[in-house]
């Protein structure tokens, strides 16, 4: 199963493409586009949602000297230096794209389970349709030789949940046997209005239980955490090998814990990437 919502989670999630410059140190403009195969699955954190999982991952990433694309991220540099620099982006939220994984199906036929339905205990989170919201906010990152610490704000400006998101990372990549290692620790914080539409039944969902599920799991922010690592490795001018994980913890605060399957997630890609570009 090849598709692109598992491609765009493993982008957002597992960034696998580490240049190790930030884009203050990019002379502009500059491109690269690659692509690799191998094999990554993404575990699907919501209850009734399938995991996911692709054998080719396509990379993309353009740096003007003011606008910059890299994957399903687009942003606008305000102030750049060789150790801070201040940017607008935008990028699809990552918990609307679990929703667009293939979706399990075990609706039934017939009369019968056409009347149960109508009549079963409660709803089901597998059933829950939701849209892919864009963010987009100002990103602020600090640039040392040790660590780069980066602070996001984003809010929806797609009209999908009027919520926002707020982020901070520490990310780097240092040489390694020829190739390179990179790390990344962060958190998330979410705010209520964004739980509550992709983590909570709406009331035509929930139907005679929406008021008993939102006594037991009242909406509030919740906190997301992961660390992710990856390693790329050259073996010729334009391949190099390509291994990344990223470990996710979900705040059971704030969400109904029927969505909720698998509150600690891995997500994983191994392969061989081709890239060329500008500065091949």
């Amino acid at each position: 199963m090849t598709k692109f919502t598992p491609i765009a989670l493993l982008m957002c999630l597992a960034p696998l493409h580490v240049t190790g410059a930030t884009p203050a140190e990019v002379q502009a403009p500059e491109w690269e586009i690659s692509i690799a195969t191998g094999y990554g699955e993404i575990e699907n954190p919501i209850a009734g949602k399938r995991d996911g999982k692709s054998y080719l991952l396509p990379n993309f990433s353009y740096y003007g000297e003011r606008f910059f694309f890299s994957n399903l991220t687009a942003g606008y540099s305000l102030l750049e230096n060789e150790n801070f620099y201040l940017d607008l982006v935008a990028r699809p939220n990552e918990d609307g794209l679990y929703y667009q994984l293939e979706e399990h199906s075990s609706a039934g036929d017939g009369l019968l389970s056409n009347f149960m339905t109508h009549f079963r205990a409660a709803a089901d989170p597998a059933d829950a349709e939701r849209k892919v919201s864009i963010v987009a906010g100002p990103s602020i990152t600090l640039v040392s030789d040790w660590v780069d610490v980066s602070f996001s704000w984003f809010h929806d400006v797609s009209d999908v949940h009027h919520g926002s998101e707020t982020h901070l990372s520490f990310d780097k990549q240092y040489p390694l046997f020829g190739g390179a290692i990179g790390f990344g620790i962060g958190a998330t914080q979410k705010d209520a209005d964004l739980v509550s539409y992709y983590y909570q039944f709406t009331e035509q969902e929930a139907g005679i239980y929406y008021n008993r599920y939102a006594l037991a799991f009242p909406a509030a922010d919740a906190t997301d955490t992961y660390a992710r690592l990856h390693f790329s490795y050259p073996l010729s001018k334009n391949l190099e090998l390509r291994l990344a994980a990223r470990y996710n913890r979900y705040d059971e605060a704030g969400r109904n814990l029927r969505f909720i399957e698998h509150p600690q997630t891995l997500n994983w890609f191994a392969g061989v990437q081709y890239t060329i570009g500008s500065g091949q």
